[in-house]
C-alpha cells in the first residue's frame, strides 16, 4: 500500500441533554473535549499528538452569516475558535482553520484534507466541532450568566464560501431561512406525485419513523425517543406547524449540545506511531458538487448536483448501493432524503436504513457540524466490523446547494487516487430564465406558507409568467388579504395570479 494513503484513525462524540446549569460546557469546551478523546482514540503517543499540523473547527451556527450573529448569544466566545481549542490541547499546529458555512463542510473537508495528506502537504489533521445552543437558549430563559469570551489572538484561516447561496433578488423575496426554501422543493415534489398536504405529511412521517428509531438507541442523540408516524404527521402543541408542509419534528432540531471530532493521517504516519490496522478506515471514494441558485434550477424537486456527487462517488468506489453496509443521508428537511434516496435507486419498499445517527430531526442538528457526527459514527461502526464493510455519508449544505459524499471502507483494493472530477458545478446553460421585475398574469409553481407560533404569518411564491414563461418570485400583496390567505387555503400550486412590481424592487401577487 502507498504510504501516502490517507486514513481516519480516531473519532469521538459528545452530547449533553441536561438543563442548562453553571456546570454546562461552552462550545469551545465541547470541541476540546471531543478533540482530546479523538486524539487519544487514535494514539496515546505524545509524538503523534504533536504531529497534528492542521486543526479545523466547524463554524458555529451563530457565525453562519458574515458580520451578523445568527442567534443571540450573550455569553460570547473566543476571538480565535480553532486557536482556543489548540490552546486547550497544548498543541501548536501550523494551520488553524475556522471552516466554511454549510452542512456539507465536514465531509468536504475530509475529502480535501485527504488529498493534501496524499500530496504530502499535511501530516496529521484534527477536525472538531460543536454547538451549545441548548445551553444558550435555556440559559437565557432562566437568567444564567456565563462568560465564554477568550482573547486568544494569533492568526487563523477564516473561510467563507466562494459562491453565494442566493442573490440579492432572491433574499429580498424570501430565499433566506432554509425552512422556507426547502418547503418550495417539497411542495413541487408533492404536487408531482399527486398527494394532498395531509397525505404528504403522512408520507414524511413514514419516512422519518425509522430515523427516530435509530436515534432512540444512539447514546449521542439529543432526542433519543421513538416517535409514531401519527405524532409526526399531525399538528399538535408539541408538533406545531412551521412552514407548509412541515411540522416541528419533520425538520432539523438545532437546540442541541453536541460535539464530534475525527483524526486523519497517512499510512506512513500511522505505521510510525504503531496505530494498528484494526483502527484504519479508508476514504475509499469521494465527490463534491454544487448546484445553481434556487430560482435558476429547472426542476425545484431535484438536484442534478446531488445526483452527480452520489453517482460519481459510487462509480469511483467500484461498489453498488447494495454493497454498502451503512448509509447516512443528510436529513435537514425531507426533500434532501427523498432526492438522495431516489438518486441511489432505493425505493420505500426496500428495508435499508438511511441513517447511522438518527438524522437531524431526532439525533439533532448541530449547525454546520452534523455530518462530522455521521463520519465519527461511521468510523466506529466500520472499526467494529472489519470484514470488508463500507459506508456512504452524503452531506448537504445551503438550499440543496452544496453536496459532498464520502464512501468509507475497511479495505482498499486499489491505489488511492485524487478525484480530479470533484467540485463540478451544475452548468449555467441549464439555468431557467428569471425576470426580476415581473408584471402580468402567472401561474404558481411553488410556495412557502410560514407560521409563527402556530399562526399563519407570511409567505411567498415562485411563479411563471403566462406570456413569456419566465420565472419570478413574489410576496403577498398587503392591500389584498386574499393574497396571504391563498397560501394557507388548500393547494395554490397551478392557480392563476396577477403579479406586479413596485418602486421598492419587489414583486407582489394577488389572486385572479
Amino acid at each position: 500500500m502507498d504510504s501516502r494513503t490517507p486514513i481516519l484513525v480516531g473519532s469521538a462524540q459528545y452530547v449533553d441533554r441536561n438543563s442548562a446549569s453553571i456546570e454546562s460546557l461552552s462550545p469551545t469546551d465541547i470541541a476540546h473535549l471531543v478533540a482530546e478523546e479523538a486524539i487519544r482514540d487514535a494514539s496515546k503517543s505524545l509524538g503523534f499528538r504533536q504531529s497534528i499540523d492542521i486543526l479545523v473547527s466547524a463554524r458555529l451556527f451563530e457565525h453562519s452569516v458574515k458580520g451578523v450573529p445568527m442567534w443571540p448569544n450573550p455569553y460570547g466566545g473566543p476571538d480565535n475558535v480553532p486557536g482556543a481549542v489548540a490552546k486547550r490541547l497544548r498543541i501548536n499546529p501550523r494551520h488553524l482553520v475556522y471552516a466554511e458555512v454549510g452542512g456539507e463542510t465536514p465531509q468536504r473537508l475530509v475529502n480535501q484534507i485527504s488529498e493534501r495528506i496524499f500530496e504530502g502537504e499535511i501530516s496529521t489533521a484534527l477536525l472538531t466541532g460543536s454547538e451549545a445552543l441548548f445551553t444558550i437558549r435555556s440559559g437565557r430563559r432562566t437568567g444564567l450568566e456565563f462568560d465564554w469570551n477568550e482573547e486568544i489572538g494569533g492568526c487563523f484561516d477564516d473561510l467563507w464560501p466562494e459562491h453565494q447561496m442566493s442573490n440579492e433578488y432572491e433574499m429580498k423575496h424570501g430565499i433566506t431561512f432554509p425552512v422556507q426554501v426547502y418547503a418550495l422543493f417539497d411542495q413541487v415534489r408533492r404536487k408531482k406525485i399527486g398527494l394532498s398536504l395531509e397525505e404528504y405529511r403522512q408520507a414524511i412521517a413514514e419516512l422519518l419513523v425509522p430515523f427516530s428509531q435509530i436515534a432512540s438507541n444512539n447514546p449521542y442523540a439529543q432526542f433519543p425517543k421513538e416517535y409514531a408516524a401519527e405524532f409526526i404527521a399531525s399538528f399538535s402543541e408539541e408538533n406545531f406547524p412551521i412552514c407548509e408542509p412541515y411540522s416541528k419534528w419533520m425538520v432539523a432540531q438545532d437546540a442541541v449540545n453536541q460535539g464530534a471530532a475525527v483524526v486523519l493521517t497517512s499510512v506512513a504516519k500511522a505505521t510510525e506511531f504503531g496505530i494498528p490496522e484494526s483502527q484504519w478506515v479508508f476514504l475509499k471514494a469521494y465527490s463534491d458538487s454544487d448546484e445553481l441558485l434556487v430560482t435558476h434550477r429547472p426542476d425545484l424537486s431535484k438536484s442534478p448536483a446531488q445526483d452527480f456527487a452520489l453517482s460519481s462517488a459510487l462509480d469511483r468506489s467500484g461498489l453498488q448501493v447494495n454493497d454498502l453496509s451503512f448509509i447516512d443521508l443528510y436529513s435537514c428537511f425531507p426533500i434532501a432524503v427523498w432526492t438522495a434516496r431516489e438518486s441511489l435507486g432505493l425505493g420505500s419498499e426496500q428495508n435499508v436504513s438511511l441513517t447511522v445517527t438518527g438524522g437531524l430531526p431526532f439525533f439533532g442538528g448541530p449547525g454546520n457540524n452534523y455530518s462530522l457526527h455521521a463520519i465519527a459514527q461511521v468510523v466506529r461502526l466500520l472499526r467494529g466490523h472489519r470484514e470488508n464493510k463500507s459506508a456512504l455519508v452524503a452531506a448537504n449544505g445551503g438550499y440543496l446547494s452544496k453536496h459532498s459524499v464520502g464512501i468509507y471502507s475497511t479495505t482498499l483494493e486499489e491505489a488511492w487516487k485524487i478525484n480530479a472530477a470533484s467540485s463540478v458545478h451544475n452548468p449555467d446553460d441549464n439555468a431557467v430564465s428569471v425576470i426580476e421585475k415581473a408584471s402580468g398574469t402567472a401561474l404558481i409553481e411553488s410556495y412557502a406558507a410560514v407560521y409563527k407560533k402556530a399562526k399563519e404569518e407570511t409567505g411567498f411564491i415562485v411563479g411563471t409568467l403566462n406570456e413569456s414563461g419566465e420565472r419570478f418570485l413574489a410576496m403577498p400583496c398587503a392591500k389584498n388579504p386574499r393574497s396571504l390567505a391563498m397560501l394557507f387555503d388548500g393547494d395554490p400550486i397551478g392557480k392563476e395570479v396577477s403579479v406586479q412590481f413596485d418602486e421598492t424592487g419587489l414583486n407582489f401577487f394577488s389572486p385572479k
